[in-house]
């Protein structure tokens, strides 16, 4: 199965801080998503497409070394299945 995978309106706020999530399917790193607040704010935003099987798993990881991640309640993930083999 293919399905198309978002993190939207990822924000960093202030001073000069940075965020970095990854998208991570069954423990990889598919994909990262970074922002620096230069000099206020930065958003980010990433795509990903992915084949996906039964009982395989994707989700977010917030980095520790950028981890000023804004936007609770705004910053979304989500997904939709393309193609089903």
């Amino acid at each position: 199965m293919l399905y198309r995978s978002r993190l939207n309106r990822f924000a960093v706020w202030a001073r000069p801080l940075q965020a970095a999530v990854m998208i991570v399917k069954n423990g990889g790193m598919v994909a990262t998503v970074w922002a620096e607040s230069i000099p206020y704010w930065a958003t980010a935003s990433n795509v990903v497409i992915l084949s996906l099987e039964r009982d395989d798993q994707v989700w977010l990881l917030l980095l520790n070394r950028a981890s000023y991640l804004h936007g609770y309640m705004y910053t979304t993930f989500s997904g939709f299945l393309v193609f089903e083999n």
